[in-house]
């Protein structure tokens, strides 16, 4: 009888193993597609819509131009710089895994040619449950006038996208970086840095639009937000403004019970900026961007991971654990001094029981359950 219980309870667990992968993710080494090229992707988002379907990446493309020989933002606003060309595409990769030698590059995701004028920074997708659309927003700096944020839909994540609102309608004028949050019940939220500072708006029921209730931080200075929503608590995740720079900046964590907040700050400090002396070594071509990101409180900091905050990646396993993939990219880095190359730093995050989250360490690399 006891055999018979045995086999009977093998047979029920059985099937959460056919889909745990265990994959291995490196930080030394580039990312690379199915042919053995480099990733031309950052910051931008990465998601998984679908229990085992694909993840996708939406990302601006920032082709082989060889970076400046000082550090990524002088000449910042000059056409002829890698990181403020008109031209950048916002590129779409799938991968069954997130490894390395996994990444199909799957198009653009709106032609040049259809979008607003500007130069594109942090695309973000996601998934409306209400209208059943996928919605890419992106926001475009201009020559001698506000920034804004661009809004276009599709019916599947890989697109094609169309254009539906050229100026998404932020109650504080124009807006720098930024991320979307899907509350459980469809609600939209965008956070946003503008003038230095970070807010919260509601969106309407279809992300086109902001409805203009918002919520404002009080740190000054800061840009690269995350939104994030884990055991009913909402994170916004954000640091020091870091234009391409080198030694990369913090990351404050702020949490509520409530997306509109009010929210508080996390005790424990930053999250990444350390003393210079004690950050790993690793190749670098650039030059720290004078008084941003690590260093705009400290000269002699760095982020112990040397990189600027960009997104976190939702990764549930088949026995439903989800591990938060947080993600940065390393400006200035590449190898090759081609700006498409430059590397990111991925690492999973440890929240503790009370929901703080740990601070970041240097890991070559760690093992990740898909």
């Amino acid at each position: 009888m006891k055999k018979l219980l045995s086999i009977f309870s093998f047979l029920l667990i059985y099937p959460l193993f056919l889909h745990a992968i265990q994959v291995t993710i490196n930080n030394l080494k580039p990312r690379l597609d199915i042919h053995g090229s480099i990733i031309d992707a950052h910051d931008g988002s990465i998601q998984q819509f679908e229990k085992n379907g694909l993840y996708y990446m939406h990302a601006m493309q920032y082709g082989l131009c060889e970076e400046p020989p000082k550090y990524g933002c002088d000449g910042a606003g000059m056409e002829s710089k890698c990181g403020f060309q008109m031209n950048h595409n916002i590129s779409i990769w799938t991968s069954p895994n997130l490894t390395s030698e996994s990444w199909i590059y799957v198009g653009n995701a709106i032609n040049v040619s259809d979008r607003p004028a500007g130069v594109v920074f942090r695309p973000h997708l996601v998934y409306n449950p209400k209208t059943k659309l996928y919605v890419l927003i992106w926001n475009y700096m201009r020559w001698n006038l506000p920034s804004l944020y661009a809004v276009a839909i599709a019916e599947k994540p890989d697109g094609p996208f169309r254009l539906v609102n050229p100026a998404l309608n932020v109650s504080r004028g124009g807006g720098g970086d930024f991320d979307i949050l899907v509350d459980d019940d469809g609600t939209g939220y965008i956070v946003y840095s503008q003038n230095y500072y970070m807010g919260i708006e509601q969106l309407t029921p279809d992300f086109y639009y902001s409805t203009g209730k918002s919520y404002i931080f009080e740190e000054y200075f800061v840009e690269a937000p995350i939104f994030l929503k884990r055991n009913n608590m909402y994170y916004v995740l954000f640091g020091w403004c870091c234009c391409y720079c080198m030694q990369g900046s913090g990351i404050l964590v702020h949490t509520s019970k409530n997306p509109m907040g009010p929210y508080t700050l996390q005790t424990n400090g930053d999250l990444a900026c350390i003393t210079t002396s004690d950050v790993k070594s690793t190749f670098v071509n650039g030059l720290p961007t004078p008084n941003q990101g690590c260093e705009f409180h400290n000269m002699n900091t760095t982020s112990i991971v040397r990189s600027q905050q960009n997104y976190i990646i939702k990764v549930t396993n088949s026995s439903g654990y989800t591990t938060y993939v947080w993600t940065g990219d390393r400006w200035q880095q590449a190898p090759d001094r081609i700006k498409g190359h430059e590397p990111q730093y991925w690492t999973p995050l440890k929240f503790y029981d009370n929901g703080t989250i740990d601070k970041l360490k240097w890991i070559d690399e760690f093992v990740l359950d898909v």
